[in-house]
């Protein structure tokens, strides 16, 4: 799967936060980078059509029939979830929609979340709940996953963690990731794409 931006725009009545904005994506990892209000959220959910654009196109070429936003992920820490379920619930319902691609159970236990899996995501710190956002990123079938301030409350053990899993999806999946911490990605593997320039 490939997603194409062309001549993409995105204002907010007279503030114009994308300007023509050219840019093909594949597999591989992507940092979009810039400093806060430089437009870097907008610019990631324009790529996952949470957004449309102002004027310019965005273009999904795949090989499947299925739509392409259907092999998009996007992940944020301000993404809510259905809080009055329990993990083990919300990974249940969330597999009806989303096919997994693994046993939920070991990749929970590397995480540190297997002990609260009969807790109410309502309950969870926010450490935990982004932790169970980024496993449902990675382990549900997608061709590209869109991660927002990825690392986002997580600790230095959740950060490591993050790190594992974005090295064993590089060369799976188009990763493309909206931050303004050089940590939350591999700098020698990654496309960088500055909007302060």
């Amino acid at each position: 799967m490939e997603i194409t931006l062309s001549n993409v725009s995105k204002s907010f009545g007279s503030n114009k936060v994308i300007d023509k904005f050219n840019y093909s994506f594949n597999k591989g990892i992507y940092a979009i980078l810039g400093k806060n209000g430089s437009g870097k959220s907008t610019l990631l959910k324009l790529i996952g059509n949470l957004l449309s654009p102002s004027s310019g196109d965005i273009i999904y070429k795949t090989d499947e029939k299925i739509e392409a936003q259907k092999k998009i992920f996007f992940c944020s820490p301000y993404q809510e979830l259905i809080s009055e379920l329990t993990i083990k619930e919300f990974i249940n319902f969330h597999n009806k929609f989303r096919y997994s691609i693994t046993d939920y159970n070991k990749i929970l236990k590397n995480f540190k979340l297997n002990n609260y899996i009969d807790s109410k995501i309502e309950n969870l710190s926010s450490g935990s709940l982004q932790k169970l956002k980024l496993i449902i990123s990675f382990y549900s079938d997608s061709e590209f996953i869109l991660l927002d301030e990825p690392t986002t409350n997580l600790d230095n053990d959740g950060k490591i963690k993050y790190m594992k899993v974005l090295k064993e999806f590089s060369n799976k999946k188009g990763i493309i990731i909206a931050t303004n911490d050089n940590s939350d990605f591999i700098e020698k593997n990654t496309s960088i794409i500055n909007l302060d320039n």
